[in-house]
């Protein structure tokens, strides 16, 4: 089952609780049912957003699966943290491989897991920060600061695993050598800076959308 979501005064909450008055007990019940539902719309709408998106006529690496990948990890639990954000991208990799589109579908097959690998990677920072904020139990003002860069550190890890595997991919001609490796990474770096800004806007702009959401949602509960 997914998570609360954020500022629900709830203690699954993987973000800050904001203060609320008494009422907001007596209607938790009924916060935890509507919270989980808005997460899950959330999560099948940003899917869909991302798979509409990666067939979009946009500047190249300039797609949301990464923030898919990071919001999943953080809202969600169990299984359905990993297997939302990769089932969005394989169905992205079917669509570009059946339909023949020139840059997408399936490719050198490490790589490709590899490329999965640094998706899974991007989830799995966005759980530690989730875990992070819930344990340490940082105000909002502070979780607001660091998702930034919480969200680099997640782009940059996908950016270090799927260069990886480019490098292993021969038809990309990179030498099988620490010198071809580096080299991989240094050609790497303007395509990183295309999927490092959509990570930003999308990655902090998911969580923050939840966040909204969440709020709204706590101020119905509280005047009832």
């Amino acid at each position: 089952m997914p998570t609360a979501l954020p500022n629900s005064n709830l203690p699954n909450s993987p973000l800050p609780n904001r203060p609320t008055n008494g009422n907001m007990e007596n209607g938790s019940n009924s916060l935890v049912q509507l919270v989980r539902s808005r997460v899950w719309t959330l999560v099948l709408v940003y899917a869909a957003g991302s798979l509409l998106m990666r067939f979009a006529p946009l500047p190249e690496n300039f797609a949301t699966f990464g923030a898919l990948a990071y919001f999943c990890g953080m809202m969600l639990t169990g299984p359905a943290r990993w297997i939302v954000p990769a089932v969005a991208l394989f169905v992205a990799d079917c669509i570009g491989h059946f339909f023949n589109i020139p840059g997408m579908g399936f490719y050198h097959i490490p790589t490709m897991l590899l490329n999965y690998a640094g998706m899974a990677a991007f989830g799995a920072v966005g759980v530690v920060t989730g875990w992070l904020w819930k344990r340490r139990n940082v105000s909002s003002q502070l979780a607001l600061a660091t998702l930034p860069a919480s969200v680099i550190a997640g782009s940059a890890l996908f950016f270090i695993i799927s260069n990886f595997g480019a490098w292993l991919d021969p038809r990309m001609g990179y030498e099988t050598s620490l010198s071809g490796l580096i080299n991989c990474y240094w050609m790497g770096l303007p395509f990183w800076r295309s999927s490092l800004s959509s990570d930003l806007i999308f990655g902090v702009g998911f969580v923050i959308v939840a966040w909204a959401v969440s709020g709204r949602l706590a101020t119905r509960v509280q005047t009832r």
